[in-house]
Parts: C-alpha cells; structure tokens; sequence
C-alpha cells in the first residue's frame, strides 16, 4: 500500500487530459482518472469491502468482497464475492462476520473473485472505510496469486467522514449511521458494509455545495491511497 500526500497526489491529477496512466505495472493499460478540478457530483465511485480470515495480512485471507457502485448519491449496481480461503476461518472470525468455512467451501479462490471485482469496478475511483485494511490484504492475496493491484485511487472514508461530520461521537460504521438515521440492518457483511459508506457519502454530498470538486474531496479525505 502507497500513501500519497495531497500535493503530490493532486498534481499527479491536474493534469489537462482526462485520460491519464496510473503508475503502471503495464504501460500499455491506461486508466481513466479524474482531475483535481472535476466536480465530484459527476464521478463514479465504488465502496469496496474485505471480511478476512484474521487481522494480519501477512498471516490472514480475504473470504469475502463487497462493492457498491455510485455516482452522486444514487447507486448504480452492487455485488459480493464470496472466497475459499484455503483454509479453515476461525471461530472468533465468524462470530465477527457470519461467514463459516462450510459456507465457502464450494465458492472460487481469491484469483477469480478478484478479476470479476476489477470488471466491476473499471475506471471508478475506490473508497473504503479505514482503507488501509482491505488494501493491505488484497494487496498480499495479489501478491501471493501474481496478480496485477488495480491502479484505481483510493479514498479512506474514515478519514473523511471525521472531516465531514465533525459532530459524531464515533466514526465506526454502526454508530454514524445511527447518527445520521440511515435505515440498517446488518453489519460486518462486506456488501453491507460498503453499501452503508455510499449511503453517509451521499449524505455528506448533500451537505456540500454541488461544486466540490475531486481536488477538495481528496483534501478533506487528508490524503489519497494507492495499492
């Protein structure tokens, strides 16, 4: 996992083309990033999620993926793979998540949940909450299958959302969305939980003028990730 400083990431965005290449493992694969100065009503986001194995990367598995595609508060699509870790999950990491090892014995390996997760997500700009976790183990599961790291930027909603909504008392998913009285049910589920980060996103574009643009978001966020 890369953290880029604010200067630094923005200037690698303000470029004047639309099209621009990602720091690439293949040169030939651009991606479609947004400038510093596109207003962020008009970009298309996905909240992304991990349930693991554990809470080492080193050592833990991703079991599950969750992602919701959004574009100014409305969401557009939503999906979740579930993964055969290759190994037995824990029992305190099912009372945590739900997901036992009998329910993913017959599911894919991390490889074919991840190429469908980049299908899905394309050229969006990635958030997640406290980001650095689901992209420190999907960071180790690439690795350990010699696959590519999307290119696709990273905002931590975490980081946001403490700017965004100064007034909480907690920035743990559960009780912002309890504090801004959005309708939930489960918790700890990845798609779940990714769907509840678009929902507080676009209640904090709401607050915002229409005119925040991709530069200001990244600003308040404190800083942009990178896998």
């Amino acid at each position: 996992m890369k953290k880029r400083g604010i200067l630094a990431f923005l200037a690698g965005f303000a470029a004047a083309m639309v099209l621009a290449p990602a720091v690439p493992a293949n040169d030939s694969d651009p991606v479609l990033l947004p400038k510093a100065d596109e207003p962020v009503a008009g970009i298309t986001f996905v909240a992304f999620d991990t349930e693991t194995t554990g809470l080492d990367p080193k050592k833990g598995r991703v079991v599950e993926i969750g992602a919701v595609r959004f574009r100014n508060g409305r969401i557009l699509a939503h999906k979740s793979w579930l993964i055969n870790p290759q190994c037995r999950i824990p029992y305190w990491a099912q009372k945590i998540h739900g997901i036992s090892t009998e329910m993913v014995q017959d599911s894919p390996g991390f490889a074919e949940a991840y190429r469908q997760f980049e299908e899905f997500v394309g050229d969006s700009v990635l958030i997640a909450h406290n980001a650095g976790f689901d992209i420190s183990f999907i960071d180790r599961e690439v690795e350990r299958n010699k696959l590519e790291p999307p290119r696709n930027p990273v905002v931590d909603s975490l980081a946001l959302f403490r700017t965004w909504f100064p007034d909480a008392t907690s920035y743990s998913l559960e009780p912002l969305v309890d504090h801004l009285g959005i309708d939930s049910d489960t918790f700890h589920r990845a798609e779940a939980d990714s769907r509840y980060v678009a929902l507080i996103f676009a209640k904090g574009l709401r607050a915002h003028a229409k005119s925040l643009t991709f530069g200001q978001l990244v600003r308040d966020a404190g800083n942009a990730l990178e896998f």
